[in-house]
């Protein structure tokens, strides 16, 4: 089956059978007549906007294993096995950035994203391999766990639940991911048929579409030449604005609508918002900048962080949680992001914020500091205050 493989890799089917491209690759014509597929919709300037922020965003925080201590505060857990896979090296080739990176922007373009856990003779997971979804099966089977077949140039291998680490988008059967490209292809699929539109406007060069009307009646062969005329002298050339001089009493007639009639321009931004949108981004947060001021781009970045960056942190952290730790680790470990780089205000905000925490007396000073990357100040800031006009609840009475 190999040469089956090599021969659709080579070949763009979406544009000969359609029906045959939905059945290999998941493709579906939309509205516009267009093909959407995650290839074709990360050739949207909004679309690969949305996934790499999400990604990128993520891909950057910390995550590690921490350790619940006996006090309920929590630790990271160095000497965990997963936190180098997390922190700093996720398999032979990839950075845990790198691939942290793909596995999530996988899901948000797929609905899916996979990865196989490699563990050494101790049990402990020391390497995450990636795996492209469209190279994986998953089957449900008569117990209710889940079966991996995974297709590759070996053969197709089949894995466990335990086995594979599975990031899913919104799900309709439980345990496959919707694509967010599949739900939304019709908004996609406009935004390609738009730029479709104006690469051929600009390829053809000419700003005018219209007719030449002759006062008299012309041959097939004199209409053939001043068409070959035209195409040669003025499309995609350097004098396609030029004036064109008519002779003979000839005339030029418009005969369809221009860019600005149409409102083509508007009509762009409104798709490139309705992208922006499937992806909960807010329209500042990937250039859109026509209807944005410092007050509301302010607004909508903690917005971001709340509605768009936050959903997400949870999806990955459980999904890790459930795939990575045992019955037993779980009781003593979680994996978390470290969101605290996100919710930093400015520099005003952040010096307000400790001056209520230290006169209220839930940060010291080495605690404050520590925040701030600075050292500590010695066993002079392990003192909490407490303010003088407070006691505790029911102490009057009691007195």
């Amino acid at each position: 089956m190999k040469w089956f493989t090599r021969f659709f890799e080579k070949r763009n089917i979406s544009n000969k059978d359609p029906y045959l491209a939905e059945k290999l690759f998941g493709v579906r014509e939309n509205a516009a007549g267009q093909y959407v597929s995650p290839e074709t919709a990360t050739g949207v300037a909004a679309v690969h906007a949305c996934v790499q922020l999400i990604a990128e965003t993520l891909a950057s925080l910390p995550l590690a294993p921490y350790r619940r201590m006996d006090d309920g505060s929590k630790v990271a857990d160095k000497s965990h096995s997963l936190y180098r896979v997390l922190h700093y090296q996720a398999n032979q080739v990839q950075t845990a950035y790198e691939f942290r990176e793909q596995f999530i922007a996988s899901c948000l373009l797929t609905g899916n994203g996979y990865a196989r856990k490699i563990i050494n003779s101790s049990g402990g997971i020391v390497a995450l391999d990636p795996l492209h979804p469209g190279q994986v099966n998953p089957v449900r089977l008569v117990n209710g766990r889940i079966r991996y077949e995974v297709s590759t140039d070996n053969g197709t291998h089949k894995y466990t639940q335990d086995e594979i680490l599975h990031l899913r988008y919104r799900s309709v059967n439980g345990f496959t991911g919707l694509s967010p490209i599949t739900i939304a292809r019709n908004s996609i699929g406009t935004a390609l048929a738009q730029q479709q539109h104006e690469g051929n406007f600009y390829k053809n060069g000419a700003a005018l579409s219209g007719a030449l009307k002759h006062p008299a009646q012309l041959s097939a062969e004199q209409i053939e030449l001043i068409q070959k005329s035209i195409k040669e002298k003025y499309a995609g050339s350097a004098n396609a604005f030029k004036m064109m001089v008519l002779e003979e009493g000839m005339e030029f007639q418009p005969i369809s609508i221009s860019h600005q009639d149409a409102q083509f321009v508007e009509s762009r931004k409104l798709t490139l918002e309705d992208i922006a949108r499937i992806y909960r981004i807010p329209p500042p947060a990937i250039g859109i900048l026509h209807d944005a001021t410092y007050s509301n781009i302010t607004e909508q970045s903690r917005s971001l962080v709340k509605h768009t960056l936050r959903p997400w942190m949870v999806r990955i952290e459980q999904a890790m949680n459930n795939a990575l730790l045992s019955e037993d680790g779980i009781q003593s470990h979680f994996i978390e992001h470290n969101a605290e780089g996100l919710l930093r205000g400015s520099i005003g905000e952040r010096y307000e914020a400790y001056r209520i925490a230290r006169e209220w007396g839930w940060l010291n000073v080495n605690e404050i500091r520590a925040q701030e990357n600075m050292g500590g100040i010695g066993s002079d800031g392990e003192t909490y205050r407490q303010p003088m006009n407070t006691e505790p609840l029911g102490a009057t009475e009691a007195a």
